[in-house]
C-alpha cells in the first residue's frame, strides 16, 4: 500500500478515536465528565469529594429520576465538607452482616473474610473461606433472609449491612437495628460489566478508598473485553436459547437484559433480542417454540441433579423438536455444585468464557456447563 494512503489511514483511525472519547464523556483518568468514577455502572456514582472522601449515590433502579440512598465514605482523618443528607460511614468497615452469598464471596476474594460477621442465608454458601468461618463460628449464621434474628444482628455490633434492596420494600426488622444499611442494587444492572463494576464500591467499604479498589473489575473487564473481540472475529454465529419452561410459560430474557448481553457478546445471534427489555420476559410455550425451534445451543440449569436428554423432553413433548435437543446443543449447569452464581455477578468473564467455548467449539475447558447427557 502506498505510505501516503496509509499514513492518511492511519490520521483517520486517530480523528476517529478522537472523536469517540469526546463523545463518551469520559476522561483520560476513567472518570465521567462530571467526575464519577463508575464508567459502566449505571445504578451507582462515586464523586470524589475532598481528599479521602467519597459521595456514593445509588440511583433507584426502579425510578432512576428517584435516589435510593446516599452515603459519604471517609478514610481515616478525611475531611467531611459535604452539606448533604448522606449516611456518613467512616472507613474501613471492619464488622459487616452480609445478606448474599455473592457478596461475602467478593469479600473473600478482596482478601477480607475477617471483616465478615454474619451471613444470611447460610446454606447457599460455598465459597469455602467463609464456608471454613460459619462452621467454627468465626461467621455467624443469623437465619434466613426473609427472617433474619435481629437479637443476633444487634449482638454482632456490625457497622454495616449489606443487602439487596426490592421494589417498594423496606428491610424488615433490620430497620429497627440501628445499623446502616449498605443497599446492593447491582443486581439490577443490565449489563455484564456494569454489575462487575460495583465491586469497587465494595472494595472502598473494606479498605478505605484508594486505588487497589478497582483492581478486581480492572482485570473482569480486561479479560471480558478480549474473549468479546475473540468472539465477533468468528463468522458463525449460532442461534442461543435459555432455560426452561414452566406450567406453560417460558420466561425468555429480554433482548437488554443482562443475559441477553452475554449471548450478543458471546457472538451468538439471540431470538428475543429485538425485544428491549432489561428483564425475563414471560412467554406462552408455543410462542417461544416457533421462535427457539431451529436454535443451535440451549442453556438451562439445575440444582443437585445431572440433567439428560429425558429430563429435557419431560419438562415439554415439543421440547425434542428444537435443533439444540438433535444436535447435542443442550448444555446445563448444575447451581448446587458449581459457584456459578457466587462467582460470576463479578466475574462475568468466567462465564463468557464458556459460553464462547460452546457456541464456536473452541476445546476449552468448561467451568460451569457440561452437555446434557444422552
Amino acid at each position: 500500500m502506498n505510505r501516503h494512503i496509509t499514513a492518511l489511514i492511519a490520521t483517520l483511525a486517530l480523528l476517529m478515536a478522537a472523536m469517540i472519547s469526546g463523545c463518551s464523556g469520559k476522561g483520560a483518568t476513567g472518570e465521567t465528565s462530571d467526575g464519577n468514577i463508575f464508567e459502566e455502572a449505571v445504578f451507582i456514582k462515586g464523586i470524589p469529594q475532598a481528599e479521602g472522601a467519597m459521595a456514593v449515590t445509588v440511583v433507584n433502579p426502579w425510578d432512576s429520576t428517584g435516589v435510593l440512598a446516599r452515603y459519604m465514605l471517609l478514610n481515616p482523618g478525611a475531611a467531611d465538607s459535604a452539606a448533604t443528607q448522606a449516611i456518613r460511614l467512616a472507613l474501613p468497615l471492619k464488622r459487616l452482616v452480609v445478606y448474599s452469598a455473592v457478596h461475602a464471596a467478593l469479600l473473600a476474594e478482596l482478601g477480607y473474610a475477617d471483616a465478615i460477621v454474619g451471613v444470611a442465608d447460610a446454606g447457599y454458601i460455598k465459597t469455602p473461606e467463609i464456608a471454613a468461618r460459619l462452621a467454627d463460628g468465626r461467621i455467624a449464621d443469623i437465619g434466613s433472609s426473609m427472617e433474619p434474628s435481629l437479637e443476633k444482628i444487634i449482638s454482632l455490633h456490625p457497622d454495616g449491612i449489606l443487602i439487596s434492596p426490592f421494589q417498594n420494600a423496606g428491610h424488615g426488622v433490620v430497620d429497627k437495628a440501628g445499623v446502616p444499611v449498605i443497599e446492593c442494587a447491582d443486581y439490577m444492572e443490565t449489563t455484564p460489566l456494569g454489575r462487575a463494576e460495583w465491586s469497587k464500591f465494595y472494595a472502598m467499604l473494606v479498605e478505605g478508598i484508594a486505588p487497589s479498589n478497582s483492581r478486581v473489575f480492572d482485570g473482569s473487564r480486561l479479560r471480558y473485553e478480549e474473549l468479546k473481540r475473540k468472539a465477533a472475529a468468528y463468522d458463525d454465529h449460532p442461534k442461543v436459547i435459555t432455560e426452561l419452561q414452566n406450567g406453560g410459560t417460558w420466561m425468555m430474557p429480554g433482548g437488554a437484559s443482562y443475559a441477553g448481553r452475554m449471548i450478543a457478546d458471546a457472538g451468538a445471534t439471540y431470538p428475543f433480542a429485538g425485544n428491549t427489555s432489561p428483564g425475563s420476559i414471560p412467554m406462552n410455550y408455543e410462542k417461544a417454540f416457533m421462535a427457539s425451534q431451529d436454535a443451535d445451543f440451549w442453556l438451562v440449569k439445575s440444582f443437585g441433579e445431572a440433567m439428560t436428554l429425558n429430563d429435557i423432553a419431560r419438562n415439554h413433548p415439543l421440547n425434542k423438536r428444537i435443533w439444540a435437543y438433535a444436535n447435542n446443543g443442550i448444555y446445563y449447569a448444575n447451581t448446587a455444585t458449581t459457584n456459578l452464581f457466587e462467582e460470576t455477578p463479578f466475574h462475568p468473564e468466567l462465564l463468557l468464557a464458556d459460553y464462547v467455548a460452546i457456541f464456536h467449539h473452541t476445546g476449552d475447558s468448561l467451568r460451569y456447563y457440561a452437555p446434557v447427557a444422552p
